[in-house]
């Protein structure tokens, strides 16, 4: 990889999975992020604010290749924008743009219709793009779900929705095959899934086994949801962001199985059933702080 490669919000989930393959391949890389660095002292970093838009044009000087990964807030829209056209004015000769399944900008859900109105945005960039599309992650069981699956009993408004749950390093393994090859999926919008729906009720089944004890799953309203979530301390707008992808589940428009994921990588995708057996210690640990972060 001879490109100059900017990666945005590299400390998130999928970012950091990005980071990591990318230094294995010794790719020529800086990862950006409002955090502070987290990875190998090697590791070229840049402490940014995608909200600064006068440093966010800054670090698109030089930048071949761009993975826009944004982080789900209430100012994505305006994050996307300041990426979007400090990369334009760059320069910049390629976009990949982590988005969800079902992005659309006449969406009736929150976080799809913001997440197809960026995508929109960075079509309109003509910056030669490729747009992936992860369904819900599996590591969502091991960071927001975690203490609950620990107590026994999960409660989420999904009634008996199913979705086709993706491991996050299946979609960081598609997108350094994009980056690896840019051109040969130029245009294209990549849909990741698991190679199985399952019901929360059929992933508890399969976690319970894994720790060798029941875990319920308790179907419960929007309401509840909402007034917990609000109770923790989250904004407004991420509670029915949040929502948004609940209620989309229970339509089904998460338990579509799609074979991009396969056919991008070249090997079938991680199984539920192996996802809980390499998390089972997360969720026979303690409780631990550092399993707040919300994922989708």
């Amino acid at each position: 990889m001879k490109e100059n490669i900017l990666i945005t919000g590299a400390s998130g989930k999928v970012g950091r999975e990005v980071v990591g393959r990318l230094h294995d391949r010794r790719a020529r890389f800086v990862a950006a992020s409002h955090h502070d660095s987290m990875f190998a002292p090697d590791v070229r970093c840049l402490k940014m604010d995608l909200g600064a838009r006068s440093l966010v044009y800054e670090s698109m000087k030089d930048v071949d290749l761009l993975f826009l990964n944004l982080p789900i807030s209430e100012s994505m829209v305006v994050y996307a924008q300041n990426a979007i056209m400090a990369a334009k004015n760059s320069g910049v000769k390629f976009m990949i743009l982590t988005s969800i399944l079902g992005a659309d900008p006449e969406s009736r859900f929150l976080l799809q219709e913001t997440y197809g109105a960026i995508e929109h945005m960075a079509k309109d960039s003509r910056i030669p793009v490729v747009i992936l599309r992860p369904n819900v992650y599996m590591q969502t069981f091991v960071t927001r779900h975690a203490d609950s699956i620990r107590q026994g009993a999960l409660f989420l408004p999904e009634s008996e929705a199913k979705s086709s749950f993706v491991d996050i390093r299946d979609v960081a393994d598609v997108a350094i095959k994009v980056i690896e090859n840019p051109w040969l999926y130029e245009g294209r919008t990549i849909s990741l899934t698991g190679p199985e729906a399952l019901s929360n009720e059929d992933a508890l089944q399969k976690i319970g086994r894994a720790i060798g004890r029941r875990v319920t799953y308790v179907p419960v309203t929007e309401a509840a949801t909402r007034h917990r979530l609000l109770r923790e301390g989250h904004s407004s707008w991420l509670v029915d962001a949040y929502l948004s992808i609940h209620r989309s589940a229970r339509e089904g428009m998460t338990s579509t199985v799609h074979p991009s994921n396969q056919q991008v990588r070249g090997v079938e995708p991680r199984s539920f059933d192996d996802f809980c057996i390499e998390s089972s210690a997360v969720w026979s640990s303690p409780y631990s702080e550092s399993l707040r972060e919300a994922n989708f």
